[in-house]
């Protein structure tokens, strides 16, 4: 009974508490960016992003808000809307399977602290600038900045060799952060974001399902994708299966040209 009326029950809490509430989520996101760089650097990962890392995450960014409201939004959600149990369908988040294959790409090829949130918070930003909607105002950032923070903490928790190769643990990797994309953000925007900010309002059994559901299909999706995600990363930059410094890239280049200037001399000598 009492499971019930509390499954029923609508969140909403009072305009202080709300604004208490955001401010909090600011520190927290704030605090958990600068974790994910002293924890980078702290584990070794090449912290320093260069001109094709820029243009990688400008591509992909590009490509998720493509893909998420273009193709998904006016093509695939629709068509999802006309099955049985739609709303169980899209709950699970069946049609963000392909931003769920382009967001572990990303991260595959860059594989830098951070890369989880610049993408996803890109594609926020690129869908406020292109689509005018009640989540067109700054105030919605720390809601693009939740999708990939803690994607990030996961990332650079488990050090510098994650999404290094397409095997088992990959699997268990990008499970964890496709749950990890889905959750928290969903859970914080309808519980404390879209009150605060635009007086909506809704029940704990709605957020529950929504939310646990969101984990489980994006939780599935980026487990069974982050092997062909990982293939795909080293296809495209054949570095991005070792996290080495730049400047360490050059040393085999230097090493040949070293060699075969040794292996010239050497036959000059020895034809002298």
């Amino acid at each position: 009974m009492l499971l019930g009326a509390l499954w029923d029950s609508t969140v909403q809490f009072s305009p202080t508490v709300n604004l208490i509430l955001y401010i909090v989520l600011w520190i927290i996101a704030l605090a958990g960016l600068a974790f994910v760089f002293t924890r980078g650097r702290a584990a070794g990962f090449n912290m320093r992003w260069t001109t094709q890392d820029i243009l990688v995450l400008a591509v992909m960014g590009v490509l998720l808000e493509v893909y998420d409201n273009l193709i998904g939004d006016q093509f695939i959600t629709p068509v999802l809307k006309l099955l049985p149990a739609s709303d169980i369908i899209h709950d699970l988040a069946l049609n963000d399977i392909p931003y769920i294959f382009l967001l572990m790409v990303g991260i595959a090829i860059i594989r830098k602290p951070g890369v989880a949130t610049a993408l996803v918070f890109l594609n926020f930003l690129l869908m406020q600038l292109l689509y005018g909607s009640d989540k067109s105002s700054v105030l919605w950032w720390q809601y693009g900045i939740f999708q990939g923070l803690f994607v990030d903490i996961y990332f650079v928790s488990r050090g510098k060799h994650i999404f290094e190769k397409a095997d088992g643990r990959a699997i268990v990797d990008g499970l964890i952060m496709g749950a990890l994309r889905a959750f928290p953000a969903v859970t914080i925007s309808s519980a404390l974001i879209g009150p605060f900010l635009l007086g909506d309002t809704t029940t704990f059994g709605n957020i529950f399902l929504n939310s646990s559901l969101n984990l489980v299909g994006n939780g599935l999706a980026a487990g069974l994708l982050a092997p062909l995600a990982i293939r795909v990363a080293q296809s495209i930059n054949q570095s991005a299966s070792v996290n080495v410094p730049a400047d360490a890239a050059l040393a085999p280049a230097a090493a040949t040209g070293g060699g075969g200037d040794g292996t010239t001399a050497a036959k000059q000598e020895g034809g002298n």
